[in-house]
């Protein structure tokens, strides 16, 4: 067996293991009643995974090339992308406003110490080593490599549906949905920019400013 081959072999374990992790929030594991979230695990495991099996890339920068970011960003479809996700952040919000305001106790709770709107300086740190650590995992790791063993439409499903089964919360059926259906949104939004742009700078821009905008909103939420 070759180091090539062994390489792979290790990226598709690396896969699983992410998926796995995935799915832990739904089984509802607690420790002295509080909710034990594996699924944050998944992005460690993402990231590290993105590092160690760069050998496996034509490139071993593919997918998180710095130096190419800025140029991927003037594309317009890039930019319309980026548009589109703020966009939908704002559609979810003001439609949990007006017909579901249970949304906005459901994101405190599952967000928790990232809407710490006391301390701006030290949210917004949080919100970028998320957002960047996220597209990391999920973009550059997990959806470039599952694109390379199955078609690219599969591939983005997949790993939006992951991604957003890492956010879910228990709550009111309907309410969860919301969150994970609007999660999964941002999700497929960000695996067309990377797609795109073959980039997780580029995806983690849009994460980043989605997420920001987010918490912009549930600001001017708790001081109406």
């Amino acid at each position: 067996m070759n180091k090539t081959t062994k390489m792979h072999k290790s990226v598709i374990i690396l896969i699983i293991i992410m998926t796995v992790l995935s799915f832990t929030n739904l089984l509802n594991l607690q420790i002295n009643g509080e909710q034990l979230k594996l699924s944050g695990i998944s992005v460690i495991v993402g990231i590290i995974a993105y590092f160690t099996t760069r050998k496996t890339n034509e490139d071993k920068n593919e997918g998180f090339n710095i130096k190419t970011f800025i140029g991927k960003l003037k594309d317009k479809t890039v930019i319309l992308l980026i548009l589109l996700t703020l966009m939908m952040n704002v559609i979810c919000f003001v439609i949990a406003k007006l017909w579901l305001p249970d949304y906005i106790e459901h994101i405190t709770a599952r967000a928790g110490d990232f809407l710490d709107f006391k301390n701006l300086s030290v949210m917004v740190i949080e919100l970028v080593v998320m957002a960047l650590g996220e597209e990391i995992a999920w973009r550059a790791f997990f959806q470039k490599q599952t694109a390379k063993i199955m078609p690219f439409i599969p591939s983005l499903i997949l790993a939006s549906v992951l991604f957003a089964l890492g956010h879910f919360n228990f709550g009111t059926p309907i309410i969860v949905f919301y969150d994970l259906l609007f999660v999964f949104i941002d999700a497929l939004i960000y695996g067309l920019i990377f797609k795109k742009t073959d980039n997780a700078w580029c995806s983690f821009m849009a994460h980043f400013l989605a997420n920001l905008l987010s918490s912009a909103l549930f600001s001017i939420q708790w001081t109406v």
